[in-house]
């Protein structure tokens, strides 16, 4: 385990800083030169960077001198970001672990903002996932049309920049288009955009619940690993990632268990980061969907299969999901002895969704076939009887869009 830095002990340390990465050479030097720029005391973070088995330069990174501890581990085979991230947890001395991408620049205050806000709640998740801008600091030759075009735009600000793209389009090639001056000057933001997750977020749910996120029932879904803190000790007692495969989440399925384990979420205004641009597989979205069934299928519970209805061919979004959870938790509390076939239609629904996402099946005929004439019957005059309590109205309203789905 090389480490590359001067021996300090262990209790000193205060924020340890973890960061899988695969083949991320050289934007993930460029996000430690960020660290490096922070306006805090450097002797009391480290950061552990976890090789998935690169084929890049990324092993050089323990040969270079950096004013914090730098530990590299380097896996043997690759063994996915989620496992990368547990055997980072397992090295780490901080009482903070704070998860982050690899190609994630992030501003001088940000360590400053997530320790001060650790001092003041010690049972704290602070995400920065809700203010993550789109940044182009390396230029590739298979980025995609729309990431060229957007690229072109931005490096058209500054005439180094720009010569820089002219370059790469009389000749592609991999090109840096920032180096640690453009970081330590704050010069690199010029060639950031808002992202569409950015948009997304500052719409539904800072718009409607602050940073604060006062009302939001799904806090868990803003565990984004790409830049989000806890606290050591609400790891330990939730435990490990759970190690899916390949992309998606894993994550969200660790922010969960802290939820449910008391964790209070929360965000901050100037918790701006800066996503480093790079080609995307296709195959993730695919993923994505396998995984997203594992979670459902850990737990299904209710105020975590919601998430579902994000994913119906006209989704809701997660403020109108939130305001559905919380119509229908109102409705559990006051008849908890009541409309039991709409409560168990309603569950069964969200899991066909899952299962039917998963399988890349049309998200449609919800209803169980398996319903007889009588339980039909019965399900409809509860409907019937919700209809007539008004103040239920947005989780019926839901309801019957579920119920209506047919294949087109």
């Amino acid at each position: 385990m090389p480490i590359n830095t001067t021996e300090r002990k262990d209790r000193d340390i205060e924020i340890s800083i973890i960061i899988p990465t695969y083949n991320k050479f050289p934007q993930n030097l460029l996000t430690l030169y960020s660290i490096e720029n922070q306006h805090f005391d450097l002797s009391k973070i480290e950061v552990i960077m976890i090789d998935d088995c690169s084929t890049d330069k990324t092993k050089t990174l323990v040969n270079r001198n950096f004013p914090f501890r730098f530990i590299l581990l380097r896996n043997m085979k690759n063994r996915g970001r989620p496992a990368s991230r547990n055997r980072g947890i397992k090295s780490a001395s901080g009482k903070v672990l704070l998860f982050l991408d690899a190609e994630i620049l992030v501003p001088p205050d940000f360590l400053k903002i997530h320790y001060d806000y650790h001092q003041q709640h010690p049972q704290l998740v602070l995400t920065g996932i809700m203010c993550i801008r789109k940044l182009y600091s390396v230029l590739y030759p298979d980025f995609s049309q729309d990431q060229l075009m957007e690229c072109k735009q931005v490096a058209g600000k500054l005439s180094e920049f720009k010569m820089k793209f002219t370059r790469f389009e009389k000749n592609p090639a991999v090109i840096c288009l920032i180096d640690k001056m453009h970081i330590s000057s704050g010069m690199y933001t010029s060639l950031s955009v808002q992202s569409p997750y950015e948009r997304f977020y500052r719409r539904t749910i800072i718009a409607n619940y602050g940073y604060d996120l006062k009302g939001y029932r799904l806090p868990w879904q803003l565990f984004g690993t790409g830049h989000v803190s806890v606290s050591r000790k609400a790891i330990d007692q939730v435990g490990m990632f759970a190690e899916y495969p390949g992309y998606g989440w894993d994550d969200l399925e660790m922010g969960y268990r802290l939820y449910r384990n008391g964790a209070v979420y929360l965000s901050d205004k100037n918790l701006i980061s800066y996503h480093q641009e790079h080609p995307v597989s296709n195959t993730i979205q695919d993923e994505s969907k396998r995984n997203y069934y594992k979670f459902q299928e850990t737990y299904r519970e209710i105020d975590q299969m919601i998430i579902s209805l994000t994913f119906l061919p006209k989704p809701f979004n997660l403020h109108e999901v939130n305001q559905i959870l919380i119509n229908y938790q109102n409705l559990c509390k006051q008849y908890p002895d009541r409309f039991h076939l709409v409560k168990r239609t309603f569950q069964n629904m969200l899991v066909q969704i899952g299962l039917l996402v998963r399988d890349n099946r049309p998200v449609s005929n919800l209803i169980q076939p398996t319903l007889g004439k009588k339980e039909y019957s019965a399900l409809v005059n509860e409907k019937n009887e919700l209809k007539k309590l008004e103040k239920y109205r947005t989780f019926m309203r839901c309801f019957n869009r579920l119920w209506h789905l047919k294949k087109t």
